[in-house]
């Protein structure tokens, strides 16, 4: 007769293994967010976030509030080593720009999307890089807001120029964005 059980091992395995703990990087808050250069900043750097000069990854304010949003970094105010929170951050950088937050929501939703979001000249707002070869401009258009066909007509003209594909970027006033592509049309 055969013996058909099955020993127990000492040592079951586990199912899954422990991921690591992810350690947020630290950074600071001056003028802009910066985190000094370390080797590990180079998965930030290829993943499209920030640029590197002098030794810092410098953040725009985007950049810092969507990386803290995600808990990838925790922001020190220089000098006095204090923690600032996310409302802290947007409180800094809206100054003077009452849009930041709208901005930023755009930004936050295209990165979720998995684009590389960096920002633009001054008549766009984000240039957009990712999920094919076309690289896009994105305006944001606000419920309410103005959007001339004249402006409109100038913005198409530009990207039709540097061959990129314009994407109006509306949001409503439950802040829901919808996206728009805008193309000339050739006969």
């Amino acid at each position: 007769m055969e013996n058909n059980s099955t020993s127990i091992p000492n040592n079951p395995p586990t199912v899954a293994e422990e991921k690591a703990q992810f350690t947020p990087w630290q950074a600071f808050c001056t003028s802009k967010v910066y985190l000094p250069y370390k080797t590990e900043m180079m998965e930030l750097r290829d993943r499209g976030y920030g640029d590197l000069k002098d030794e810092k990854l410098t953040l725009t304010p985007y950049e810092s509030f969507y990386l803290f949003e995600k808990q990838k970094i925790v922001v020190k105010k220089k000098g006095t080593d204090e923690n600032l929170n996310l409302r802290d951050l947007v409180r800094k950088f809206s100054v003077g720009k009452p849009e930041i937050w709208i901005k930023y929501l755009v930004y936050r939703d295209l990165r979720d999307r998995g684009y590389i979001v960096r920002e633009s000249n001054p008549q766009f707002d984000f240039d957009v890089y990712g999920k094919g070869p076309m690289r896009r401009l994105i305006s944001i258009v606000y419920e309410g807001g103005e959007a001339s066909l004249k402006k409109l007509g100038k913005l198409l003209a530009f990207a039709d120029d540097q061959r990129k594909e314009l994407i109006l970027a509306v949001v409503d006033r439950r802040t829901d964005i919808v996206y728009y592509t805008l193309s000339s049309l050739h006969v």
